[in-house]
């Protein structure tokens, strides 16, 4: 049985856009910490050939997972699209 691949394309939000103070950087990066360290809980994996200048892309095989964050089911292992719901 082939495992489905559920994916997320993160926008990375490390910018000085939209903030005014540096407590908005702070604020900004730790948003970004939490999520990243929850997802780590949860097993969510980075895609290290779906690194770009401003996006990552996450993955999961965990159907729950992926339905608890907003993952989308994406492709089998090997490869194959898959119809979106």
């Amino acid at each position: 049985m082939q495992r489905v691949r559920y994916e997320h394309v993160h926008q990375i939000k490390f910018t000085a856009v939209g903030a005014r103070t540096i407590a908005d950087l702070i604020s900004n990066f730790e948003e970004s910490l939490e999520l990243f360290r929850r997802w780590e809980e949860k097993g969510i994996q980075l895609d290290p050939h779906g690194v770009g200048s401003n996006y990552a892309i996450f993955y999961t095989y965990d159907e729950d997972v992926a339905r608890q964050e907003g993952f989308e089911r994406m492709r089998t292992e090997s490869g194959n699209p898959l119809p979106r719901r």
